[in-house]
């Protein structure tokens, strides 16, 4: 691995996937290239190369919104939490207010003003992270994420804080977590993520979608993600999350699934993903895009995927969303769907991936 920074790493992988991807640049919005520069402030060569600074940086893919070039940052524990929320604060502040307007800056004050406060690192051990998205127009989305527990409940709306208890009480296991509240080109939106903390299967969760009106996008749901894990139907205590999102009248659901924490994850990944897509070709031709724009000169694929999510919602069936650690950022030797550098071309890669703004109005866009 060449003796490079992280965050000149993730700065040309970014320039490079905008390039294909026929987006903006990320880097001309000044407050991206700075948390970049203060998130990634290490060698990708420098030993220990801890799992939560591989992770620090990670592209994300959906269905949903399969023209899109969005990342997640997250500021590495060399920060305290306080710092964490305050480095994720002051991109997502500045991407929000330089294009998103001065509606929008302010609904994203006042919502995150009780996650973002000094208080808050005695309330979880979970930081913040800062993530966005831009697609041919400019910028789609930008966010920030916090951590949240029981007795900050009521710091919620209050249709929010009803979701948080109705999903407590409909699934056994789940714990608070964490809450991302962003802001899109017309509303703005907060989701509130728990971790499941214990062994769980496919099948217990139709109790906590019958609870929101998904039930009859149950079956869909464990047919996806068991296309995509080779057939595992139960989920190890500390491998996955649940996010709830209120979108219009109805709520959107999201099942993360860490692939680090399962015990028996597929050693490749890409092919089982493309499976689930099979009958939705223009799904299948945006990922491979996708793939392709992520995948740096001389090697032949972008990486590993660390975290499978299934979103879905009453008017949508379950689709698909990855998050990448790129192949620069991987230890050497260890991923197994980006062989060595060998030499390449453009050709031969492709060939290898065979209203008004306001708050609580989106369906969510899936790119955080």
């Amino acid at each position: 691995m060449a003796h490079r920074r992280a965050s000149d790493a993730a700065k040309s992988l970014l320039s490079n996937a905008s390039h294909h991807l026929l987006t903006p640049n990320p880097l001309d919005l000044p407050a991206v290239g700075s948390a970049l520069d203060t998130s990634l402030d290490w060698w990708l060569d420098q030993p220990p190369a801890a799992v939560q600074k591989r992770d620090a940086f990670g592209p994300t893919y959906s269905e949903s919104n399969a023209s899109a070039l969005a990342f997640k940052l997250d500021p590495t524990d060399q920060f305290a939490p306080h710092d964490q929320a305050q480095i994720a604060t002051h991109a997502a502040r500045a991407v929000i207010g330089a294009d998103l307007g001065s509606q929008a800056l302010h609904w994203f004050d006042e919502r995150s003003e009780p996650f973002r406060a000094a208080r808050m690192p005695g309330h979880s051990n979970y930081g913040a992270n800062f993530a966005t998205a831009v697609d041919r127009h400019g910028v789609m989305e930008a966010a920030a994420t916090f951590g949240w527990s029981y007795d900050m409940t009521n710091e919620f709306p209050q249709s929010i804080g009803q979701m948080a208890q109705i999903a407590l009480a409909a699934l056994p296991g789940l714990s608070p977590f964490y809450t991302t509240i962003s802001c899109g080109r017309r509303a703005g939106g907060q989701q509130i993520t728990f971790e499941i903390t214990q062994d769980t299967s496919f099948a217990a969760l139709e109790p906590l979608m019958k609870a929101f009106g998904l039930e009859h996008r149950h079956a869909g749901l464990m047919t996806v993600g068991a296309f995509a894990l080779g057939a595992r139907y139960h989920l190890p205590a500390g491998s996955a999350t649940i996010t709830l999102l209120r979108s219009g009248q109805s709520v959107e659901m999201r099942l993360d699934i860490n692939l680090d924490a399962l015990p028996d994850a597929p050693t490749v990944m890409l092919p089982l993903l493309r499976l689930p897509m099979a009958e939705r070709p223009a799904s299948l031709s945006s990922f491979d895009r996708w793939l392709t724009a992520l995948t740096p000169d001389g090697y032949t694929g972008p990486g590993s995927v660390t975290v499978l999510s299934i979103r879905t919602r009453h008017d949508m069936p379950a689709r698909m969303a990855v998050f990448l650690r790129p192949v620069a950022f991987e230890k050497p030797n260890t991923s197994a769907d980006t062989p060595a550098p060998q030499p390449t071309d453009a050709a031969a890669q492709e060939a290898a991936w065979a209203q008004e703004w306001g708050p609580e109005q989106m369906p969510h866009m899936g790119v955080m």
